[in-house]
């Protein structure tokens, strides 16, 4: 998210998880303050003069949180309802500011793709849809859990 706030201009992120999940809140936790020890989120980020911070906003698992605009009306400490469009979040998102949105999946693959010299990550999947995807698996199944798996593998293959 630091480099997606470096490339957009901002200084500020949000990470919004579910209440119900306290382990991972608790892991975001220690992440973040991590990252504030090693000089990756706060002032000045590596004498770049760059300046990112990130926060935790605890959502109610509301499903409609996942509409854009719901999310930022719900970061901002307002009922988590998708508002009325125009304006769109890029213009006007959490605290009636420009807000660009993307799901951790997207953001994970930030800095791998930048690192990907060898085109590692082009070369899984398929010809025509390159690349990898993070399931979830649960139920009566032998490995429960959230897998990254090629494009085009089956879901008889993940099971």
């Amino acid at each position: 998210m630091t480099i997606s706030g470096y490339t957009v201009g901002a200084h500020q992120g949000y990470i919004y998880v579910r209440a119900e999940y306290p382990i991972a809140v608790k892991r975001l936790e220690t992440a973040i303050r991590q990252a504030k020890e090693y000089g990756l989120l706060g002032k000045n980020i590596f004498d770049s003069g760059f300046d990112f911070d990130l926060e935790l906003r605890l959502g109610a698992g509301a499903f409609v949180c996942g509409e854009g605009s719901a999310l930022a009306e719900s970061i901002g400490g307002h009922a988590g309802r998708p508002r009325m469009k125009p304006p769109f979040i890029k213009q006007c998102g959490v605290f009636h500011l420009p807000t660009c949105v993307n799901n951790v999946e997207s953001l994970s693959l930030v800095a791998p793709l930048l690192l990907d010299d060898e085109g590692y990550y082009k070369s899984q999947g398929t010809p025509d849809c390159p690349g990898t995807k993070m399931i979830s698996v649960c139920g009566n199944v032998k490995r429960p859990g959230v897998f990254e798996v090629p494009f085009g593998i089956t879901i008889r293959e993940i099971v």
